[in-house]
C-alpha cells in the first residue's frame, strides 16, 4: 500500500517470523512472507524505495515477553535498512524493546523501534501492560538543484498503559502523561502484582527505551 500526504509519498512492507503456530490455509485472504525469505524481501523493499520517498517496514519478530533485543531483530533491520527502509516497527515480543538508529550503506539514517509492546491487552503481567506510540516527522526537502532529499526526524516513543478493572474488565489505554497514581491503585493487575503503581510503569519504559527517544509528559 502507498499513502500521499501533502506531497509525500509513503509505502508499507510487513514481514513476520511465524504465524504463532497458526497454520496458513489457502482460506487465508493475506499474504504472509517469513523473514527468511530474503530474497523476496529485499526485491520488495528496493522496488518501493524507488517508488516512494519513505518506505515503512513493520516486523513481527523477537522473543516473548522479553525485553532483549536478539541478533537476528539487529541483523535483519540492517539488511532493512540497507535496502531501501527509512523506519522499521518491531512487533510481537508483547513487552518495550529499545530503539536505535541505523545508518544505512547509502548513508541514510534509518530509526529502528525494536518492539512497541502492547498498545492493547489483557495480558497479566505489569511489563506487558506497558506500551509505547512513535511519532515521528518526515521530511522531504527540494533543492534548488532539483536534487531530494527525505529524512526521518524527531523520533519519540510515548509510553502507554492498558488499564483494566478487576476481573479483566473495562479494558482501555492511556497516554503516560494521562495515567494517575489512583488509577493505578484499581488496576486489576494489582490482584497478582499488589504492588503495581505508576512508578512501576515510568520505571519499565525509562528502563527499557533510551531517554534519547522516550517522552513521558
Amino acid at each position: 500500500p502507498m499513502q500521499t500526504v501533502n506531497g509525500v509519498t509513503i509505502a508499507y512492507l510487513s514481514y513476520t517470523e511465524h504465524t504463532n503456530g497458526i497454520p496458513q490455509s489457502k482460506a487465508m485472504t493475506a499474504n504472509i512472507i517469513y523473514t527468511s525469505q530474503t530474497d523476496v524481501i529485499e526485491q520488495q523493499v528496493r522496488s518501493a524505495h524507488q517508488l516512494a520517498d519513505f518506505v515503512v517496514v513493520g516486523v513481527h519478530w523477537g522473543v516473548e515477553n522479553s525485553h532483549t533485543v536478539v541478533d537476528a531483530q539487529r541483523a535483519l533491520a540492517q539488511s532493512l535498512a540497507d535496502w531501501g527502509a527509512d523506519l522499521i516497527v518491531g512487533t510481537h515480543p508483547h513487552v518495550l524493546q529499545n530503539a536505535q538508529w541505523l545508518t544505512a550503506a547509502d548513508g541514510r539514517k534509518v530509526f529502528t523501534a525494536y518492539s512497541l509492546g502492547n498498545f492493547i491487552s489483557t495480558q497479566a503481567k505489569p511489563d506487558q501492560l506497558v506500551g509505547a506510540l512513535l511519532t515521528v516527522k518526515l521530511e522531504k526537502t527540494t533543492e534548488p538543484d532539483g536534487s531530494v532529499h527525505c529524512t526521518v526526524l524527531d523520533p519519540r516513543l510515548w509510553p502507554t498503559v492498558t488499564h483494566y478493572d478487576a476481573g479483566k474488565s473495562n479494558v482501555r489505554t492511556y497516554l503516560f502523561r494521562d495515567y494517575t497514581q489512583e488509577l493505578a491503585k484499581q488496576h486489576g493487575v494489582r490482584a497478582k502484582h499488589s504492588d503495581f503503581s505508576l512508578d512501576t510503569v515510568q520505571k519499565i519504559a525509562q528502563n527499557n527505551i533510551s531517554s534519547d527517544f522516550l517522552e513521558l509528559t
